[in-house]
């Protein structure tokens, strides 16, 4: 049987996967650990997989071993067979050889010798382990009288004879009991097969398997996908809050140029004003410097005057 794959869907979580690989074993790398570390979807779906395989292939495997156990006891059935031929091939030549025996002799069939002769081979025969074939009271007594009036040259080799088949009886008789064993045991086995249904149940344990992976597997990946989600929803968040600190930034910027500004316009407004007063204190202290130039230009006009006067006087 083969196991019938599931459909996944496979997706990729290598978070931290390749440092914490590293740091566990920096002087070699587990390829299967590394794998499952850096897609352990497609880890998990291996891992399924491979157990699916291992419980249908240790039923094959049973299934294989019961297979070549009952080919082995069929080769012994025949081997068996073959030798229970031989032994019987052997048992007709003895036989045979007695009818020989008996015409030499010139014994008819339905003389009392030959009857005589078949019961003592009766007893015989009845003496052989599995033997179905029994003695009455009467046959017994026969046997004995038989036996108190002495056997002929014919009944002694024949029964000598008779004694040459005992072996190769008791190897009829062991293969008969050992090709019912063995056929028992098949039997037992093909019906026990098939009360068990093992691959059957096998590849149902496999799809078990298989299934479980895949609701483990859709886990892992809704799993995923709610990290992704709120990682996504995280970083918008940070994002925004970070946009929010630049905004915010950017406003005390604006508001410290606002500032500045107010300051250098008033700054400029003072100067501005000083200037003027500055002007204007220039201006009227040049007016002074002008009032006192021209009184004292008046006054050497008059001093001129006077010195005038003076010398007009003394001449």
């Amino acid at each position: 049987m083969r196991i019938q794959e599931k459909a996944f869907v496979v997706g990729h979580n290598s978070r931290n996967a390749l440092d914490s690989s590293r740091s566990e074993n920096k002087k070699s790398i587990d390829g299967s650990v590394l794998k499952k570390q850096l897609d352990p979807i497609a880890a998990k779906k291996e891992e399924a997989k491979k157990k699916a395989m291992g419980i249908v292939g240790k039923a094959f495997e049973n299934e294989k071993k019961i297979d070549s156990d009952i080919e082995t006891r069929r080769q012994k059935i025949q081997e068996l067979r073959n030798d229970k031929g031989v032994a019987n091939t052997a048992i007709r030549e003895i036989e045979e050889n007695r009818e020989n025996l008996r015409k030499s002799f010139g014994v008819e069939a339905d003389s009392k010798e030959e009857k005589d002769l078949k019961l003592l081979e009766k007893e015989i025969r009845s003496k052989i382990p599995g033997s179905d074939i029994h003695l009455t009271k009467d046959e017994r007594e026969s046997i004995a009288k038989i036996k108190a009036g002495g056997l002929t040259d014919y009944q002694q080799q024949s029964l000598a004879m008779l004694q040459d088949e005992t072996p190769y009886a008791m190897t009829v008789y062991e293969c008969d009991r050992e090709i019912e064993t063995e056929n028992r045991i098949i039997s037992a086995t093909n019906l026990e097969r098939l009360k068990s249904h093992a691959m059957v149940d096998a590849q149902k344990e496999a799809d078990a398997v298989m299934d479980q992976a895949a609701k483990e597997i859709i886990g892992m990946v809704v799993d995923e996908a709610k990290d992704n989600i709120d990682k996504d929803m995280e970083e918008k968040r940070e994002a925004a809050k970070e946009k929010a600190a630049k905004e915010e930034e950017l406003e005390a910027k604006i508001e410290k140029a606002r500032d500045e500004k107010k300051e250098k316009e008033k700054v400029t407004e003072d100067i501005l004003e000083a200037t003027t007063e500055m002007a204007k204190s220039t201006t009227e202290l040049g007016a002074a410097q002008q009032e006192i130039k021209d009184m004292m230009n008046k006054m050497k006009l008059i001093e001129d005057d006077i010195k005038g006067a003076a010398v007009d006087k003394s001449i």
